[in-house]
């Protein structure tokens, strides 16, 4: 039986904001990486970095990972979905697109894991768990929209990588949401961090990169700090606490809070220290958007249950 979400509420909750911070500078990490690395070489930088933590950890003693008797498949399922066939899409869409349109779709992976569990799931979701996640999406529909910058100008091709990117994030959060009942956050975080780090360093060398990231990473400093920034906290604490977010909250509710939150901190944060534009628009979206994540975070007392009894219901309905 999964822990009942009011107890211990008040850390999950702490570490909603500690996720969102790290994953909400990660655009400015990867802003300093990319001036010197192409894509895939730092997605394999990155994930090498969190695999490696993991392994020294393991090796110390100081984690303990444990997949006997286990169904391993729902591991390989979620590294598969991310970081492998996510961060693709993401890369890519993210490439061809603008970055007004891009922030919209990926600000759209907690309406797309509503829809998925209400379409072919069959779960039902409280009004106010609707109008949560409708806030906050609005609030970053306001913040990009009511940019200067803003335009709609992306090709076919980036619309439809960026649409594979947010389905495949969704079907990552219910993937997570489903290893939570067998594994715990460490060993679904270790499992995806193995996956990451032998998927994009095979990619990278079969693009003929070679170890020439590697070698950049140490003769340069600044870049080395990105690197190693995006591997310890993007990739290994972020995803530590996003999967433990999911395997105590609903699905749509734990997304809604972290996606949502990463995105208010970003558009802060780019406003803060990358020169991007700051008006009204900036602090109505972000305002409301942070409305969304808080309103999601109140749960009905009366309508609490544990958080593997309520989706294994609302499944088998």
């Amino acid at each position: 039986m999964k822990e009942k979400i009011t107890e211990k509420k008040w850390f999950i909750y702490a570490l909603v904001p500690l996720c969102a911070l790290c994953w909400g500078f990660s655009y400015l990490g990867t802003t300093v990486a990319l001036a010197s690395l192409a894509p895939m070489q730092l997605l394999s930088l990155r994930w090498t970095v969190s695999a490696l933590i993991f392994i020294i950890l393991s090796a110390l003693r100081i984690v303990r990972i444990n997949y006997k008797g286990k169904d391993i498949r729902l591991i390989l399922m979620v590294g598969i979905l991310q970081p492998c066939i996510y961060s693709i899409f993401e890369t890519m869409g993210i490439k061809l697109t603008t970055t007004s349109e891009s922030s919209i779709f990926i600000a759209t992976i907690p309406l797309m894991v509503l829809l998925i569990g209400s379409l072919f799931l069959h779960r039902k979701n409280s009004k106010k768990t609707i109008a949560a996640i409708a806030m906050a999406f609005a609030g970053v529909v306001i913040c990009v929209a009511g940019s200067p910058g803003f335009s709609i100008g992306g090709k076919g091709t980036g619309y439809l990588l960026l649409l594979g990117a947010v389905i495949t994030g969704a079907l990552y959060s219910y993937a997570g949401s489903k290893a939570a009942e067998q594994f715990d956050a460490i060993e679904v975080t270790f499992g995806i961090s193995i996956m990451g780090c032998i998927f994009f360093n095979c990619i990278s060398f079969a693009m003929g990169y070679g170890v020439s990231g590697y070698q950049a990473c140490f003769a340069d400093a600044e870049l080395l700090a990105g690197v190693l920034f995006l591997g310890m906290c993007c990739s290994c604490l972020c995803y530590l606490i996003f999967n433990f977010v999911l395997g105590k909250l609903p699905t749509a509710i734990g997304t809604n809070m972290i996606a949502n939150s990463t995105t208010a901190v970003g558009v802060i944060s780019g406003c803060a220290f990358a020169g991007d534009p700051f008006g009204w628009y900036t602090v109505a979206g972000v305002a409301l958007t942070i409305a969304g994540v808080c309103l999601s975070s109140v749960q009905d007392k009366e309508k609490e249950e544990p958080r593997g009894e309520a989706e294994a219901t609302d499944s088998a309905q």
